[in-house]
């Protein structure tokens, strides 16, 4: 149990480094607070996504 959840604090770091160096790459290097808003939009579509597959798969049972 506890190497499952070091595995999962690890796998979530590098989600978050992936998703500020996506977010450091679409915006430039003068606007910090937008960078930040990328970012944050970025991350709540990687939250979302699997809800939204999920919802997808439910519906397509029934």
């Amino acid at each position: 149990m506890r190497e499952d959840y070091l595995d999962r604090v690890i796998r979530r770091g590098r989600e978050l480094a992936v998703l500020e160096k996506a977010a450091d790459h679409f915006v430039s290097a003068g606007s910090p607070a937008l960078r930040w808003i990328v970012a944050g939009a970025f991350g709540l579509l990687a939250a979302l996504f699997p809800s939204v597959s999920a919802a997808r798969d439910i519906l397509m049972n029934l």
